[in-house]
């Protein structure tokens, strides 16, 4: 008596296990209606179907299979219901794709919801037609025709699964986008896709929602160049990151970064080669008067000796020169010989004294004399950033005369 007491209360608990069960295999507690998707059939009017026809098909169904197997999607994919249509319409005797025969394919698959077609080569491309069956009504939901891939894109699986996406979102009526999050190096700047503004970066950032699909992406900032159109393909559901590294444009570099088109040297040449030129320029001024002043002291030391020359011999006293030098008569005398080197050594003297005053009183402007903000050397010219810069402009001319000689130097403003 006491076990059948016990068998009594096992038995309603293994009844409520079971129903419980049910009820968590069913479609209705899932949540989601069943989707089974058939391998699309090939045809040909000329009966000669190739290899690439079929693999294209092939490509197709396993494109539209893994969308829909997409948690997010309507529908949820019925496990083992991976068939081919032609198989299926042998198997079930159908001489066509009549709804009566498809809502049992369906049904005996245990979907609710039938997606086939078929697959025909044309001279433009593929053209197919898929239909989706609500099996447990027996009616077409929805016909997505025509379809077609080109022949360039047959094999590409981009584009075989972007047209299956959109062929799948239609057919169920879901427009999911893709999300595509762009990172740049640039703070602020456009994003463009397929050369249209599609929004702005914020401290570097840009999220956008977006069907999907292949884009071509540019992004523009002021002080950056361009960047490269970089491809992205977007799918729905799923987040794109896309990194986007600018480059600064030269105009954008920093003033103290930017050389100066000047005789060669940058902005802070004046420091760095102008007082060097400037102390050689001394060198050479004070060393040439020197020469000059030790040429002059000679040139009369010498002189006073062929005065007491000529007087003893009774000649009169030449005025030293180059006409006098040049004479026979007065070349007996080895100090007039004498007198005449020093006198033309002292007019290189005055020639060198000339010269290095004027390279002292231009290298001196030009290493002490200019504020910060001037420019340097010659004429007008253009700097990398476009700015005209004035130049001053010096010659300097050595002049010889017959009694001496010196030099003149010119600075245009």
């Amino acid at each position: 008596m006491r076990a059948l007491s016990s068998s009594w209360r096992v038995g309603p608990i293994f009844v409520l296990a079971v129903l419980m069960l049910g009820l968590v295999s069913s479609p209705a507690f899932a949540g989601k209606p069943t989707v089974a998707v058939l391998g699309l059939e090939v045809v040909d009017p000329t009966g000669q179907i190739d290899q690439t026809t079929t693999a294209v098909a092939r490509d197709l169904t396993d494109a539209l299979r893994s969308r829909a197997k997409i948690p997010s999607g309507p529908y949820q994919f019925q496990p083992g219901s991976e068939k081919e249509l032609i198989d299926e319409k042998l198997i079930k005797n159908c001489d066509n794709e009549a709804v009566s025969c498809m809502a049992q394919i369906g049904k005996d698959l245990g979907a609710d919801f039938l997606i086939y077609g078929r697959l025909e080569k044309k001279p433009d491309g593929y053209s197919v037609l898929i239909n989706l069956l609500n099996v447990n009504k027996k009616k077409f939901e929805k016909a997505r025709s025509p379809l077609v891939i080109p022949h360039g894109s047959a094999k590409d699986p981009t584009a075989i699964g972007t047209a299956a996406g959109k062929t799948y979102n239609d057919l169920v009526g879901v427009v999911s986008n893709g999300t595509l999050v762009i990172r740049s190096n640039a703070d602020h700047g456009t994003v463009l896709l397929d050369n249209e503004p599609k929004g702005s970066l914020a401290s570097g950032t840009l999220t956008l929602s977006l069907p999907e699909g292949p884009y071509r992406l540019n992004v523009e900032a002021d002080g950056f160049e361009r960047s490269p159109e970089i491809k992205v393909t977007l799918r729905s559901g799923e987040t794109t990151n896309q990194s986007v590294q600018l480059v600064e444009t030269k105009v954008n570099k920093k003033p103290d970064e930017l050389i100066h088109t000047t005789t060669g040297t940058t902005s802070s040449s004046k420091s760095n080669i102008w007082k060097p030129m400037f102390v050689a320029s001394t060198i050479i001024a004070v060393g040439a008067g020197g020469f000059w002043g030790f040429s002059y002291y000679k040139e009369n030391s010498e002189g006073d000796k062929v005065s007491g020359e000529l007087k003893t011999a009774n000649v009169s006293h030449p005025e030293l020169g180059p006409s006098n030098c040049g004479e026979s008569k007065y070349q007996v005398s080895s100090s007039f010989k004498s007198a005449c080197s020093w006198h033309d050594r002292k007019t290189y003297g005055i020639i060198g004294t000339g010269v290095g005053v004027a390279l002292m009183a231009i290298t001196g402007y030009l290493a002490f004399g200019r504020s910060d903000h001037e420019a340097a050397p010659p004429k007008t010219t253009t700097g990398p950033i476009g700015r005209r810069v004035h130049k001053p402009t010096f010659a300097v001319t050595p002049v010889v005369q017959a009694d001496g000689g010196g030099a003149s130097f010119r600075i245009d403003w």
